[in-house]
């Protein structure tokens, strides 16, 4: 698990999908949330989900930290 590496990922494709940019924002801010306080394990979780909305489950940046 690399909470980094996923908000980094999250950060640079929140805007790649218009239709779910809302949600992907949403979540990409309750993971740095999450992170900022602490919960590595909630950040990255939140990290993951902002992803599958940015880029779908399909996508190569989800599948690289989904695993």
């Amino acid at each position: 698990m690399d909470t980094n590496n996923a908000i980094r990922l999250a950060r640079q494709h929140v805007a790649d999908n218009a239709d779910n940019i809302s949600s992907a924002r949403m979540c990409l801010a309750d993971a740095i949330a999450e992170y900022d306080a602490g919960n590595l394990r909630a950040a990255y979780r939140w990290a993951v989900r902002s992803l599958a909305y940015s880029v779908g489950v399909f996508g190569r940046d989800y599948q690289r930290v989904a695993r």
